[in-house]
């Protein structure tokens, strides 16, 4: 029952607030049945659009306080999806309720919730529980299959990947138990369990591995690098490129992000690697100023992070058009500021993790008078990465290991 006080409050601060990374891995620490704890977590928030469905059909007045709406959600998220026994669902749920006047309503909803079991909606946004506007907007521009296995691929929990750090240890001589290789990327590893707190691994505190998602590993091994060439990682943070770079080249490594919080995750990140850039810097990369000219620059844009849904679900019901919009001029903004560092026929990387047209393929494509788009469709092929290729760029297609990643590399022929 503790474990459920637990679940239920976070839930309550994570839909007022968003993200709750930090706070769950504190609550994480607390609970002792930490499977049904995560399974129930995140089981309710890749369920939202379901659940709200089914206990709104027993509801005379949906408008009900947030806080009965969690309670609501947690049980008939057991009820429909677990196996626990109904009678001691309703029993707990009902306890959860702060406010006495709401008690009878929740045990009366759970209970018939209880006797119908899981009814299959006709709706792919009941269905696949995703927001209603999201999935009319992605139609406008996916093909169907890509979207189906998305909207499939966000319903299933994703396992933790590494990448292997081969500076000082081949992934063939990596042991660890319960991993296995990562089908794309050539340095990555799958935990297939991973039952303790990741950071506190002997592996991870040695440097051996970076905790990455297996399509954030693939962006820095799309280009070649020569020794002692400058290379900038303008949107750097937590690291897992701007680290991968000098894992893989000896080149001059300049670094960049606007946060300086996470500047003291950088620093920390490049020292339990034993890698040194060339600098760190914390400013606005829309209005950062250079003494240098780059041979390449990685944009890691900050983005709507859609394609994050399966590990994030509650980014999702973060965003709107009006933030893709507004993101989609930033990213415009950076790319050109950042274009006058880079050196006549230098690289341009500009990758997000989200799925939109206007910061993906609009973006890149307003420097097509200035850039030459350098094909990478068979370097994708190489690594087994089904994409969509837009001419500009290309849009990896979600499978057991990879999330959606877009990413364009622009060659630069004029200023």
């Amino acid at each position: 029952m503790n474990d459920l006080i637990i679940a239920y409050r976070l839930l309550r601060k994570k839909f007022r607030k968003g993200i709750f990374s930090t706070e769950f891995y504190q609550a994480f620490s607390y609970v002792e049945e930490k499977a049904f704890f995560k399974n129930l977590i995140f089981g309710v928030l890749r369920k939202q659009e379901y659940l709200d469905w089914i206990i709104d059909s027993f509801l005379k007045k949906r408008d009900i306080p947030p806080s009965i709406r969690t309670v609501l959600r947690i049980g008939a998220y057991q009820l429909i999806f677990t196996n626990k026994p109904s009678y001691s669902v309703v029993n707990n749920c009902v306890e959860l309720v702060e406010k006495k006047s709401f008690r009878g309503l929740v045990n009366a909803v759970l209970r018939k919730i209880a006797k119908i079991g899981y009814i299959e909606p006709k709706e792919l946004y009941l269905k696949y529980s995703h927001p209603k506007w999201l999935i009319e907007y992605w139609k406008t521009f996916l093909p169907n299959d890509y979207l189906l296995k998305m909207l499939e691929y966000n319903q299933k929990p994703l396992k933790t990947t590494a990448r292997v750090n081969m500076r000082k240890i081949n992934r063939e001589n990596l042991e660890l138990e319960n991993t296995t290789f990562t089908p794309h990327s050539p340095v990555g590893i799958i935990f297939e369990r991973l039952e303790t707190n990741p950071w506190e691994l002997e592996e991870y505190k040695n440097g051996y591995i970076t905790f990455q998602s297996e399509s954030s590993q693939i962006i820095p091994l799309l280009v070649n690098y020569e020794n002692e060439e400058n290379v900038l990682d303008a949107c750097a943070a937590p690291g897992g490129k701007a680290t991968h770079i000098l894992e893989i080249s000896d080149v001059n490594l300049y670094v960049n992000d606007y946060e300086k919080s996470k500047i003291n995750i950088l620093e920390e990140q490049f020292e339990r690697l034993g890698l040194s850039p060339k600098k760190i810097m914390c400013k606005d990369a829309s209005k950062l100023k250079l003494d240098n000219l780059f041979d390449k620059i990685f944009v890691d844009a900050p983005c709507t992070s859609l394609g994050t849904g399966r590990r994030n679900p509650e980014v999702l019901r973060r965003q709107s058009k009006n933030n893709i919009l507004e993101l989609s001029k930033l990213q415009k903004k950076i790319v050109s500021n950042l274009w006058k560092y880079l050196n006549k026929f230098g690289l341009l990387i500009y990758s997000t993790c989200t799925v939109t047209y206007e910061e993906n393929t609009q973006v890149v494509k307003e420097f097509s008078s200035y850039a030459e788009f350098v094909d990478i469709r068979e370097k994708l092929e190489k690594f087994n990465i089904k994409h969509i290729w837009d001419g500009y760029g290309a849009l990896f297609y979600p499978d057991e290991t990879l999330t959606p990643f877009y990413v364009s590399i622009l060659r630069k022929i004029k200023e």
